[in-house]
């Protein structure tokens, strides 16, 4: 039988993390980037059109 195909070979994957908390920390992270972002465009509004 011929040598299967490089994309058919299993590889190494990381595991799953057995608990939400990280994809739910970073979703926290995204959320507080967000806010810092729409507070940082309000001060700016703010000082431009007071």
């Amino acid at each position: 039988m011929a040598k299967p195909e490089p994309s058919q070979l299993p590889r190494e994957t990381e595991p799953l993390p057995k608990t939400a908390r990280p994809a739910l920390m970073f979703l926290l992270f995204l959320t507080g980037v967000v806010g810092f972002i729409a507070l940082a465009a309000y001060v700016v509004d703010r000082a431009i059109y007071g």
